[in-house]
């Protein structure tokens, strides 16, 4: 049992108003024998039950108003008991009445007070001579009742001695016992504060440990399924090689096909560039052809020239032929003119003028079809040179256009020279590749060798996986095993008294939780706690308030544990804190354990000892802790040292900035794995985790 001064004057208190209650009830009864027997009156009876009682009730009342664990109680008793003790001597008839005060005075003893007894002694010594002085003066003293008395004071006396010598001897061999426990005390108290200090270290390796076994867990999760997921793609990659494999050879197939059609390619190839140069000296001979057409035609336009000026000639002749026709008309006139005049003597004269009138006319028709024919040859030599005309422009545009076909054939004879050229580079280039795809045949029949051998290791990386998990499995049960060992013995510190106000420090949190069962509840901050007083100093955070009609259960966060206590006084300060005073031990249980889920932002870190602010990444979090990582060295002495972390782009508003104490640094290959534990639960975490995370 854990020693409490309060609690056994409690039992003291207990134990002594029951040995009280039993003696008076005894005397009560014994005395309503008397009574009935008519040896003691009613009203005797009356007085001595209100001087038995009385002060029993005196007694429970103080009890109840004081508490059971009153230091008053004992003087009730030895006042209460001593007046009812005195009026059953003073009223008693019987020499063996002094015996009814050894049960009480020897009850007292439980108090360890010797002046009490000493107090009380001296009272019953003096009611016994009271008694002796009442008989004397009443002349009833004899032999036998002087006897009597001598016997009492003797035996009040012997008692009292004994009752002195027994309780100096306990509190000798108390004292004694108490030096040689007190000897070892500090030992014990080292220890205990050592087996103290030692559990919160192997909580917080277990709980390092937990950690790390929670994110090998999901790595070795992570690991099974990609083992899963590459042993389903391997599959399909070896279906895929085997296939590749089948489409290589059919590609060998094909090349060999195209490199033969290639060879075909590149012979008429060459019989293209042989009949492209003889194309084009057929091409030559058409346009010398054609060169000697055009000066044909030329030469026929300059005589067809000619021929026309030489027509214009002919009509200016015929034109003079029509003017002398004109005139011989004229003339036939006049001679038929003149004929007449003369008669009969010009009758010869009128005939050759007749004659000469008729050749005219016959000139003037001749004259006329000449110049009708000369008019339709004009007219044909006209459409004659236009046909020519047209011919000479033909044949300049052939001309032409077989200038540009014997350019474009030329062309084609060099672009088929260079065709050639590239057929033979892409021949060769065929050779390589069909070289090349022999290779590729062998190196893919070598892959899905590698493939099958790789197959075959990642079965085994998986099943060993499996094992690994199923290792897990087996290490978190006995962590869980040694969890609740230390769990149990940290509450066993907590119920012995090695656990309380001393290990609180200025900074932690602490919970005023309503003990009605509703959700309202008080965060404050520890400002100082002194252990001789019991007292906590405590800020208010978060606009949080006190209210005087609640109750409240008080809950602070040390570390890896929760200290609860449910008796404690609350007081407002001068200065806004409040002033928290406990009473007892407090019931110390393990923090609670959160599922951690994994996330991957940008984050902040400030070191707050040092002031350091850097970069780095979050890894996981919970509503009692969180990971991350970065690869600055300011981490890497960082254990025990407090840090706040701003987490960029975080869904979950309130938890962006988050404060937590370094409980474990990793290294891995230059980056810095730092686990924290946070200073304080937070419930919108773990809703939070909750509602976005299955394991």
């Amino acid at each position: 049992m854990e020693y409490n001064e309060k609690e056994f004057q409690k039992l003291a208190n207990k134990r002594a108003l029951a040995i009280w209650i039993a003696i008076v009830a005894i005397l009560s009864v014994a005395y309503a024998i008397e009574v009935l027997k008519a040896a003691k009156t009613a009203q005797f009876y009356i007085v001595f039950l209100v001087l038995a009682w009385i002060p029993i009730a005196i007694g429970i009342i103080a009890l109840k108003i004081r508490g059971m664990h009153t230091q008053l109680f004992k003087e009730i008793i030895a006042i209460g008991y001593g007046v009812f003790f005195a009026f059953v001597m003073f009223t008693a008839e019987t020499a063996i009445t002094f015996s009814y005060v050894f049960p009480v005075a020897g009850m007292l003893i439980l108090y360890k007070d010797r002046g009490l007894l000493i107090r009380v002694q001296i009272a019953n010594v003096l009611v016994i001579i009271g008694v002796l002085v009442k008989t004397m003066v009443m002349g009833q003293q004899t032999d036998r009742t002087m006897a009597d008395f001598e016997v009492q004071l003797a035996c009040t006396i012997l008692c009292y001695a004994s009752f002195m010598s027994s309780l100096g001897y306990l509190m000798k061999s108390e004292k004694a016992l108490l030096n040689s426990v007190e000897g070892n005390l500090n030992k014990v108290v080292h220890s205990i504060e050592t087996v103290k200090v030692a559990s919160g270290s192997i909580v917080d390796g277990v709980t390092v440990v937990r950690e790390l076994a929670e994110e090998n867990r999901q790595s070795a999760n992570s690991v099974v399924g990609s083992m899963a997921q590459l042993a389903s793609n391997n599959e399909v990659l070896r279906d895929k090689t085997d296939s590749s494999l089948e489409m290589t050879e059919t590609i060998n197939n094909q090349v060999e096909n195209a490199a033969s059609l290639i060879q075909e390619i590149v012979v008429l190839m060459q019989q293209s560039v042989t009949n492209a140069k003889g194309s084009s000296e057929q091409l030559e001979d058409v346009v010398r052809s054609t060169n000697e057409m055009a000066d044909l035609s030329a030469e026929v336009d300059r005589i067809l020239k000619e021929f026309k000026n030489e027509f214009e000639m002919v009509k200016n002749e015929t034109g003079t032929i029509e003017k002398i026709t004109s005139q011989t008309n004229l003339l036939a006139l006049n001679a038929s003119i003149e004929a007449a005049r003369a008669g009969e003597a010009g009758k010869g004269f009128a005939v050759v003028a007749d004659e000469i009138r008729n050749l005219s006319e016959g000139t003037k028709d001749s004259s006329t079809s000449i110049m009708t024919a000369l008019i339709n040859l004009e007219s044909t030599s006209e459409r004659m040179t236009e046909s020519i005309s047209k011919t000479l422009d033909i044949i300049n545009n052939t001309l032409t256009k077989i200038l540009k076909v014997n350019e474009s054939v030329t062309n084609i004879t060099q672009d088929s020279i260079k065709l050639g050229d590239n057929v033979q580079v892409v021949d060769k280039a065929m050779q390589e590749v069909e070289k090349s795809n022999r290779n590729m045949v062998e190196n893919m029949r070598q892959v899905t060798e590698v493939m099958h051998l790789m197959t075959e290791s990642i079965q085994d990386a998986d099943e060993n996986t499996k094992v690994m998990r199923s290792k897990y499995e087996e290490t978190s049960a006995n962590v869980e095993h040694i969890e609740a060992v230390v769990g149990k013995l940290v509450e066993e510190l907590g119920a012995g008294g090695f656990m309380g106000v001393k290990d609180i420090e200025p900074g932690m949190h602490l919970t005023l939780k309503d003990k009605s069962g509703a959700q309202s509840e008080c965060k404050g901050c520890v400002v100082s706690a002194d252990a001789d007083t019991d007292t906590i100093i405590v800020e208010l955070v978060n606009g949080s308030t006190i209210s005087k009609q609640t109750k409240y259960q008080l809950a602070v966060i040390v570390k890896n544990d929760m200290y609860y206590w449910d008796t404690f006084r609350i007081t407002e300060s001068n200065d806004g804190y409040y002033k928290i005073i406990t009473e007892g031990n407090p019931r110390v249980v393990n923090r609670r354990k959160h599922p951690r889920m994994p996330i991957k932002n940008t984050c902040n870190i400030r070191i707050d000892e040092s002031g350091d602010s850097f970069d780095g990444k979050m890894v996981n979090i919970s509503a009692g802790g969180f990971a991350l990582s970065s690869r600055n060295v300011a981490l890497h002495d960082s254990k025990g040292q407090h840090v706040t972390v701003k987490i960029n782009n975080f869904d979950l508003g309130s938890a962006r900035q988050l404060y937590g104490c370094v409980i474990r640094v990793t290294d891995n290959d230059g980056e810095f794995i730092v686990g924290c534990r946070m200073l304080e639960e937070r419930d919108d975490i773990k809703e939070y985790v909750k509602a976005n995370y299955s394991e």
